[in-house]
């Protein structure tokens, strides 16, 4: 049976090059560093001290414990999110109508948002996994196709009526994850709304001079 690993404190990466210049400086203050001996001295005691510091920390990595499954899981489908959101980004410096560019810029910027949480707080990944597993291509197949129509030109009314058609599908999209953004934050509003029940609790018990008007008070 493995023992789980207990985490270990990793120094910076930049700490062995910083510690060998500082060594290879205090050296060169101390000993004549006009002689090329000890210049040669003193360069090969400051590349001892960064390689092994390199090495330690090299050590300390490997003592790390795996990152967990769910933090794991919730990386994949953040980076699902973020490819289409490239992809969506660069699908709308394509298209000509400029309503729907914007739609479709503002899908992008509101599913990178959603992307960026999930990393976050891994605990918001079963609330994506549609989105990052399924709707993503979906998304990116209503917009392929529409650029396809739009190459088209003046076409009949059936190229019309189904560019119409994506466009309010497109809109229907950008609502969707912007209720999706909202939802993920509820929780934080409801532990905000909740913070201040308590401080406004808090101050009624301290004396009506101390009391606080939480809906009337000035923003400054």
């Amino acid at each position: 049976m493995t023992q789980n690993k207990k985490e270990v404190k990793v120094m910076p990466a930049g700490l062995p090059i910083l510690a060998a210049g500082i060594l290879w400086f205090v050296l060169a203050m101390i000993l004549p560093i006009y002689k090329a001996v000890v210049i040669i001295i003193v360069s090969a005691a400051a590349i001892a001290v960064m390689m092994i510091m390199f090495s330690m920390r090299k050590k300390q990595l490997a003592m790390q414990p795996p990152a967990p499954a769910v933090k794991v899981r919730a990386e994949e489908l953040a980076r699902k999110i973020d490819t289409c959101c490239r992809k969506l980004e660069g699908y709308a410096g394509q298209i000509k109508d400029r309503i729907v560019a914007a739609s479709v810029t503002n899908i992008a910027g509101t599913m990178e948002k959603i992307a960026d949480d999930v990393e976050k707080d891994p605990k918001d990944r079963n609330k994506v996994r549609k989105l990052a597993n399924h709707y993503t291509s979906m998304i990116e197949e209503l917009v392929e196709k529409y650029i396809n129509l739009e190459s088209q030109g003046q076409g009949g009314e059936n190229i019309s009526s189904a560019m119409d058609e994506i466009k309010k599908g497109l809109e229907t999209v950008e609502n969707a994850v912007k209720s999706l953004l909202d939802d993920l934050f509820s929780d934080d509003a409801m532990e905000v709304s909740a913070d201040i029940s308590v401080l406004e609790q808090l101050f009624k018990t301290e004396g009506a001079e101390n009391r606080m008007d939480f809906d009337s008070a000035e923003k400054e």
